[in-house]
Formats: structure tokens, sequence, C-alpha cells
């Protein structure tokens, strides 16, 4: 994944695409124009003649034809089967049709795909939509959602297509705000600013006046991301340290998701494990740990690499509000249900308060077990072993909405059983004796 994303999102004639463009150049990124991708499946899908209304039909297209994309010269080149059609999906008849391809659920999850997949070939991105801030990218570094009044986006179009009567540019309004309705109340990818973007307001901007205002917030951020990226580098430094003293054995990352608010379950063995658990997750990671620890210089290092303060032994509502709003934006967040390190190996019953978490934030769980850091590191020792076999397994994904399905209990019960029987399966893998849970 690029290591620098600036999402512009907004409706229709806002200026997105252009200053995207002329923002890419500035800060040498690549532009991804999502609306090349989704023109490029219309007009695949015109060509084909088939029923635009129909989803399957158009699944069909997308599936049986190859689209490639790529960025040259601040422009996105599109091809359907090997054809150039970078200027003939700028057409009018294809933009009128285009809508039908944003309404179709199933067909916006495979160009999300395709837009994702763009941005893991290319170092810096500039993408513009309607929703790459909330569901393309929603871990994105910098943020931007551009608006203007209905008349003056209708003045700019009209502009471009050569309609300067006023009948013309009335039309174009009305035509710009039944968009505006169908891409606000769409269930899938609905038009609306990310809860961290920074919303500007273009009415009586010229373009080169917006491209500079958000250099001036983009280029912060961008002198700022060294500290963006220590996590990134923190976790390196962090799996080295591993890999130098124990024998890690790290199974299932495949069923970690790239994208979308995540919580990962963990047993607790010894003080290591939030490092075991997070060095072979690519994605951002952010962790709770007692407030007392976050004194000093430790305490500094603790916040550096995103850990959230908890207070202990009563229901702190601040941070449970900062966790889920965490996952609200689409991050990842490690827990540890028991609530303290293992006494003997085994995994005491999980305590159920994290189910509400999960809930309110929308969030997909994936159970991580963590087996031979006991053996290791237990508590009683005041160092770990050198050369211990660590095993990190991370479980099937189970999905945000299974997890609804389950109150606090269920869930804490579902994931202690759900963790045991991995813990065993594992160690019968290695001959170990498996625990007994009655």
């Amino acid at each position: 994944m690029a290591n620098l994303i600036i999402t512009i999102d907004g409706p229709a004639a806002s200026g997105k695409s252009t200053i995207a463009r002329m923002l890419a150049e500035r800060l040498d990124a690549s532009f991804l124009d999502t609306g090349a991708m989704y023109r490029a499946v219309t007009l695949a899908a015109m060509q084909a003649r088939i029923d635009m209304s129909n989803e399957r039909e158009l699944l069909d297209v997308l599936n049986q034809k190859k689209f490639q994309f790529a960025a040259k010269d601040s422009k996105m080149m599109a091809s359907i089967d090997g054809i150039d059609v970078t200027d003939g999906i700028r057409t009018p008849e294809v933009t009128a049709s285009a809508k039908y391809i944003a309404s179709a659920p199933k067909v916006r999850e495979k160009l999300v795909e395709m837009q994702r997949q763009f941005a893991a070939d290319e170092e810096k991105i500039v993408t513009e939509g309607r929703d790459q801030g909330t569901v393309a990218f929603p871990n994105a570094c910098l943020k931007f959602y551009l608006t203007a009044t209905p008349a003056e986006r209708a003045r700019r179009r009209a502009i471009e297509e050569g309609q300067t009567t006023r009948d013309q540019i009335e039309q174009i309004q009305r035509e710009i705000e039944e968009r505006d309705a169908s891409d606000q109340s769409r269930s899938v990818g609905p038009m609306k600013p990310a809860d961290d973007a920074i919303v500007v307001d273009t009415t009586d901007l010229s373009v080169e006046e917006v491209v500079e205002k958000i250099l001036e917030y983009a280029e912060g951020r961008i002198y700022r991301l060294p500290k963006m990226l220590w996590p990134r580098f923190a976790r390196w430094l962090c799996k080295v340290f591993c890999r130098t003293f124990f024998r890690l054995h790290p199974q299932g990352r495949e069923n970690i998701p790239d994208y979308g608010p995540l919580v990962l379950i963990c047993n607790h063995q010894s003080f290591l494990d939030p490092v075991f658990c997070g060095i072979f997750v690519k994605r951002p990671l952010y962790y709770l740990a007692r407030d007392t620890l976050f004194r000093g210089l430790f305490g500094k290092l603790l916040v550096s690499i995103q850990t959230i303060p908890v207070k202990r032994g009563e229901a702190d509502l601040p941070a449970m509000r900062t966790v889920i709003g965490k996952l609200k934006q689409g991050n990842g967040v490690c827990l540890f249900p028991e609530g303290t390190r293992t006494s003997d190996g085994k995994i005491t019953a999980f305590k159920p308060g994290f189910g509400l978490l999960c809930r309110r934030g929308n969030a997909a769980v994936v159970p991580v077990l963590i087996d031979g850091a006991f053996e290791t590191w237990p508590r009683h020792k005041k160092l770990f072993s050198i050369g211990g076999s660590i095993f990190i397994q991370y479980g099937k994904c189970i999905p945000a909405s299974e997890v609804k399905k389950m109150d606090d209990r269920q869930l804490a019960e579902f994931l202690t059983d759900t963790l045991r029987k991995m813990q065993n399966d594992c160690r019968l893998k290695q001959g170990k004796e498996p625990y007994s849970y009655g």
C-alpha cells in the first residue's frame, strides 16, 4: 500500500478531478481518477448492450472484460481488453449512464478492490471520488471533502460543456441536485465527508486557490510524516528483537482483513504479548494499557506507538469513546479480555465488556492465540528465556454482522471457547499436553 494517501471526495462538479490532478503534480504523487474506473465499466456495459439496471449483467461485464488503469502524465489511462479508451470514456452518454454503476453495490465493491490494488503499486497517491475517505481508504493520511453551492457547480459544468444559456444552466443544476440526492441516499458507499475529513467550500475560490489551501494542510502533514511512520518503524524494530531472541511461528495472517474496523482478541501469557500479536499485522493497530504506565519517557513511548491509557478497575468511559472512535475511522484495536497475564498458561474466561466496543465500532473480530510465551516468560520471572518457540495463530475472521448477533456474554464465551480450542490444537501439534478446561 502507498506510504502516502490523500483522498478528495465531494459531489459532482465540485472540482475534485482537476484539483486532485494538480495536487498530485505538486506532490509528485500518482493520480487515481476513480471516475475513470466507473466510466470504463460503464462504456464496456454500453458496448455489450446490456440492461444497465441489471446488477448481475453489470458484474458479468466487469468479470469478463480485462480493465487496465495507469497513471501517466497526471492523467488516468484506461483500456478495455487492451484497447485504449481514455478519451472514449469522457462522452456525455457515458457520463449520463455512470449512475447505474455507482448504484450497484457489488459492482462498487469490485471497483474498490481495483482502487486498492492501484494504490498497492504506488508510493504516493492522490485519489478523488465520492467514498474514497470513508470506504476505499479509511486509513488515508489526509482526507478532504470539497463542496460548493449547486448553482456554482452548475455554472462550472455548463462552461465545461459549452452550454451557457440560462435554461441550460438551470437544467444542469437540476441534474446535479438529483445526482446529489442519489449519491447521498444510496445504501453502499453514500457520499458524505469522512469523520476526520477537512471540508473545503470552493464556491468563491479559484482552482489555484483551492490547491494552495489544500497544500497548506497537506504539507504540514507531510512534514510530520516521519511521526506518522514511526509505528511502522517501531513494529520493524520489535520484529527484529523478537526474531533475535525467540523462534517465531506465525500462522493464519491471511485471516486479517486489510481494511475496515477490526478488533484482535488475544489471550494473555506474557509482557510481550502485544508485541507478538502486532508485529505480523501490516495495518495500523491501537493498544490499551493501564494509565499508571503513562509516566515519563516510557509513557511518551507508549503514546507514540498508538497506545490508549485505561483506568483499571472501573468503567473508563473516555477511553471507551476513544476506542470506538478509532474503530469507526477504520482502524484496528488489540484487546486482552482476560485482564491480566495467566498464572498457569491456561486461558481464563474473558470479561464481556469488549462486546460493546465491537458492536459500537461496527468491527470484525479476529481471535489471536499466543502459545509458548508463558513458558518463555511466566509472570513470576523477571526476565524472559532466550530461544523459546512462540506460536502466534490468527483465527478465522468473524464479520461485524455476526458479532452484532451476540450479546456481550455470548461473544465473550464464544471467543473464550474458540481460543481454548485453538490453544489445545496448537499444543497437540507441538507434542505438548493440552490444558484441561473441564
